[in-house]
């Protein structure tokens, strides 16, 4: 026999019988195997710059009425996650989310509030940073994933209540009270192949995400009875450039830092009324 043929068969009976064994399932009851999971779904493992883009529907919520459908909003967080000595992950990002007419789908920089009838200025968000400390030492513990047969299941709650940036003593048409009081529920949905998989550091997902909060500042309402819900699915994208046209013109004409994940570490975090705040205090300055 040929050894060209010898070495071919020899390869062929290697590999039948050396196939890759199925990836070791990771203990998701300890601490560290559950947070690299965790930081598998919503990040990277690799300190790679990945995108995680979401849509969805804003509703009024007023009392004694069924929900309102008033705007619609699509939005993307861009983040980064790098691993501390002490076995941490600092997790940089930044999000930019627009609100969209419902029936035209646009991207709305002016809006009639039907909820006051009052016309306002649209401020879309621009939360630069977005920064969390993940499996801080002594703090550690496992995330609540699920296993359920090929898949892997996240709920992510994020109860919220503190001192309100906008107080209503100084913003009376935009504070919705001395507190500002919401929650954030988050829903991952990932494979259990990708991230069992040590050769993966970064596990594409899909998502759920609830929000239920105050009115938004430019919206006008005060402190009027009621709330907002909003309701969105996501995922991860390759990058910007999978991002609907429009929101990519966006980034490159007026927020080009979104494009990437921050390269420095800050504090505090950003959010919608302080980003209001900053904006309002800086118009006054200018007029």
């Amino acid at each position: 026999m040929a050894r060209s043929v010898k070495t071919l068969l020899l390869a062929l009976l290697l590999g039948t019988g050396l196939a890759a064994a199925p990836a070791r399932a990771l203990d998701l009851s300890d601490p560290d195997q559950s947070l690299a999971a965790f930081i598998k779904m919503r990040c990277s493992l690799a300190s790679e710059d990945v995108v995680t883009w979401w849509k969805g529907t804003i509703f009024a919520h007023l009392p004694a009425a069924a929900p309102r459908a008033i705007l619609g909003f699509e939005g993307f967080n861009v983040c980064r996650a790098e691993k501390l000595d002490d076995g941490s992950y600092r997790f940089l990002s930044r999000e930019l989310s627009f609100y969209r007419d419902l029936k035209t789908g646009q991207i709305l920089e002016r809006w009639d509030n039907p909820l006051n009838e009052q016309s306002v200025d649209v401020l879309q968000v621009a939360n630069d940073p977005v920064n969390h400390i993940m499996g801080a030492p002594g703090r550690r513990m496992a995330f609540p994933i699920d296993r359920q047969g090929e898949d892997l299941l996240l709920t992510f709650n994020v109860p919220l209540s503190y001192p309100n940036p906008l107080p209503p003593g100084d913003w009376p048409e935009e504070s919705s009270g001395e507190t500002y009081t919401g929650s954030e529920h988050f829903l991952f949905f990932a494979k259990a192949g990708e991230v069992d998989d040590p050769g993966v550091d970064n596990a594409h997902i899909t998502l759920g995400w609830t929000r239920v909060g105050p009115w938004l500042p430019w919206m006008r309402m005060g402190q009027r009875p009621g709330n907002l819900l909003y309701i969105a699915h996501g995922a991860k994208l390759g990058g910007i450039a999978d991002l609907p046209q429009d929101m990519q013109d966006e980034v490159r004409e007026r927020y080009p830092e979104y494009a990437t994940a921050p390269k420095q570490w800050t504090q505090p975090n950003e959010t919608s009324w302080t980003y209001y705040r900053k904006r309002m205090e800086q118009q006054r300055k200018e007029e």
